[in-house]
């Protein structure tokens, strides 16, 4: 990985990566072409360190040192600063983030707490995607692909606006088919979307840079889960649609004072709409953020800002999952402050800052950091950190009811059947995380560039599931109701290494690796009658091994292949395995190319998690794929 490459997220500011102070991994729009990638969920495989496993055909479990699940509550993701990370069920709808991969600029993967910059929520990662300006996209771009489980269309073009701005429009649309299951059937979990949007940027006289962007989606996901019913009961596999749209708008006006001052003004608009049998969820978000960078007295460059969200929600009231109350707002106010200094210039600098959050649960949150990087000389960088972060409450945690299962009454019951049921704490915490890091960047040579982090993390008041007294509740049909409330009754511990490295012998010739390993160990407290939280020990694998070679075999044609090796989750019964993908790509002109993905070749199908939604049902099947890109 070129450690001289701009990342911004790190620091709130631009910086080159081996001037940052964190595990921060760079995925650029040339390692996405020659990934053969065609979705952002695959594309995150790419960085040491995440855990990116597909459930099923519509749906991930993508987490940063652990404590992942299909809602991954601890790993913040923003795509050009608007946040994908949702109240209600503290995670990202992946199925429903349909990018544009040609658009992205990079992808730049935290490992580890963003709290003191990005708020809640960002505990154990922050996952930031920054799509390319407008002016960057410039003329027109059609692209299609087809292969044996997938189809995908886009079109775009980008013009100017007078004679400062430029602008882009587009439209896609993305078609997944069933996945295999286990026992060699088709799977239930086809997945469909259409897009479209826009983004402008004006370069105005005075420093002044302005953008406006927005996107707008339909479509439908399928899955299979757990049906409860009660007559008689019993809790069975079913299939189910699940239909999903929304819209946003983002502008953000940006000033630069000097080389030595820049202000810049954000607001977002988000909302979206998902339904099926089970759920029924409405949510709106407006987002205003200002934050101001000043350098002063040559030994500070300090950044600061506030910020204001205003998050609502309207749910419809199902046997599956219902939510008290039925709607809910929620207001959050922030403040942050961090400041860089030069303890010796050019070599020894101390990075200080602190955000205070305050939302209508927990009240007011804080999340402090300290960081000291060294540059050793001009190839080398060692860094240390101590960082606390918070994962406040979802919706979900607060007030609701989950039907999860049923079962025959017995004599106690008096014959009536059981309902278990998971339900919300209105009283619930947030979940804290104290953590120590230190790593080393270095570039021997101009070819050659190394990376190593270690971590070591503590956490405290982790949500548990906690058994309460029995109750009877009138039907029909009557039954008892056995209760597993939310708790704050547990903690943790997690340590870890991360490797990833880079060697450019030649022009011809790019090969990249990266190696992570990671224990975990979560403890309820005395009290807590808790059965399910300890298996997430096992959710994580101890070891990932990513391998990248590429070949330009001569100036219009290259040859790529990825390795990924990803260790068992002995809790879910997961079978640890290895992936090969290949990609051929091929450009006859400088406007066109043409490429071949054959993924997962190594078996034809293998499962990578399992949720307490539902059984095991889709396995990840070897597929190929054939694409065309058209510049004009």
């Amino acid at each position: 990985m070129d450690v001289s490459v701009e990342v911004t997220s790190v620091g709130r500011k631009a910086q080159k990566l081996a001037d940052a102070a964190a595990a921060v991994y760079v995925i650029t729009q040339e390692d996405i072409r020659l990934s053969g990638l065609t979705s952002l969920p695959e594309l995150l495989r790419m960085a040491p360190g995440l855990q990116v496993a597909q459930i099923d055909g519509s749906t991930w479990a993508i987490g940063s040192r652990g404590f992942s699940g299909r809602y991954s509550n601890k790993l913040l993701v923003q795509l050009d600063g608007r946040t994908l990370y949702t109240p209600t069920f503290s995670g990202v709808y992946w199925d429903a983030q349909d990018v544009v991969l040609e658009d992205i600029d990079r992808i730049e993967v935290i490992r580890g707490p963003g709290g003191t910059l990005w708020g809640a929520n960002a505990v154990n990662g922050v996952i930031s995607i920054t799509t390319k300006s407008a002016a960057a996209t410039q003329g027109g771009l059609a692209s299609a692909g087809a292969g044996n489980y997938e189809r995908q269309g886009t079109v775009r073009y980008g013009g100017e606006i007078g004679g400062t701005g430029h602008f882009r429009l587009y439209a896609k649309n993305s078609a997944y088919d069933n996945f295999p299951r286990d026992d060699g059937s088709t799977a239930h979990d086809q997945r469909n979307m259409q897009s479209a949007g826009f983004r402008a940027d004006w370069a105005l006289a005075g420093g002044d840079a302005v953008t406006a962007q927005g996107d707008a989606y339909d479509g439908n996901s399928d899955y299979s889960a757990r049906y409860i019913q009660l007559a008689p009961p019993a809790a069975i596999p079913q299939d189910f649609g699940n239909t999903l749209k929304g819209n946003n708008l983002l502008l953000r006006w940006k000033h630069v004072q000097s080389a030595s001052s820049e202000w810049s003004l954000q607001f977002f608009y988000d909302a979206y709409q998902r339904q099926d049998v089970k759920l029924g969820e409405k949510r709106e978000t407006y987002d205003v953020d200002f934050q101001h960078r000043q350098v002063w007295a040559e030994k500070h460059d300090i950044v600061w800002g506030l910020g204001w969200r205003r998050t609502s929600d309207d749910m419809e009231d199902k046997f599956h999952y219902s939510f008290s109350p039925l709607a809910q707002r929620d207001d959050i106010a922030s403040a942050f402050v961090q400041d860089e200094i030069a303890l010796a210039k050019d070599s020894v600098y101390l990075v200080v800052g602190t955000k205070f959050e305050h939302n209508g649960h927990t009240g007011l949150e804080h999340q402090p950091n300290l960081r000291l990087r060294w540059k050793i000389d001009e190839r080398q960088t060692g860094w240390a950190a101590v960082s606390r972060a918070v994962r406040t409450p979802a919706r979900s945690d607060l007030d609701v009811a989950i039907n999860y299962d049923a079962f025959p009454g017995d004599r106690r019951s008096g014959g009536l059947p059981y309902l278990v049921r998971i339900v919300g704490n209105p009283e619930m915490q947030a979940e804290t995380l104290l953590a120590y890091e230190a790593g080393y960047r270095a570039r021997p040579s101009e070819l050659i560039s190394v990376d190593a982090t270690v971590f070591y993390n503590e956490y405290d008041r982790l949500m548990t599931f906690d058994p309460a007294a029995p109750f009877f509740e009138a039907g029909p049909p009557a039954r008892v109701v056995v209760p597993l409330q939310f708790q704050n009754k547990a903690s943790g511990t997690s340590q870890g290494l991360e490797l990833s490295g880079s060697w450019q012998p030649s022009k011809k010739w790019t090969f990249k690796a990266g190696y992570s390993w990671m224990t975990s160990h979560i403890r309820l407290d005395p009290g807590s009658g808790d059965t399910l939280t300890e298996s997430r020990n096992g959710w994580v694998p101890r070891q990932q091994l990513q391998f990248f070679a590429r070949h330009a075999l001569d100036s219009k044609t290259d040859l790529s292949a990825s390795l990924y090796y990803v260790d068992k989750l002995p809790s879910q019964n997961v079978a640890a395995y290895t992936r090969l993908d290949i990609r051929w790509g091929w450009r006859p002109r400088r406007d066109l190319e043409f490429s071949l993905a054959a993924r997962n070749l190594l078996d034809g199908q293998h499962p990578e998690f399992v949720t307490f939604e539902g059984p095991r049902n889709s396995e990840a099947p070897r597929s190929i794929y054939g694409g065309a890109t058209w510049r004009f």
